[in-house]
């Protein structure tokens, strides 16, 4: 269960996630009606930006839980 700090940001992931597939489905219907494939270019730079999406997830799934209360303390 997320925390309340971070449920509303992975509500927005989901959100943006939802949108993007969205996109990508018309950038796949628009390549099938013109008869004309993505450019190579093009899917290397969002498979890219995905991969980044899944590193910061994978980074942030495998933090170490916090110690103690929560609070911080300088020493």
């Amino acid at each position: 269960m997320p925390s309340v700090k971070q449920a509303p940001v992975i509500e927005r992931l989901h959100h943006l996630m939802g949108e993007a597939a969205a996109v990508a489905a018309a950038v796949r219907d628009n390549a099938q009606d013109d008869g004309e494939p993505l450019d190579a270019a093009e899917l290397i730079d969002l498979i890219a930006a995905y991969q980044t999406v899944i590193d910061l997830l994978d980074e942030a799934f495998h933090v170490e839980p916090a110690q103690g209360n929560g609070t911080c303390s300088i020493g």
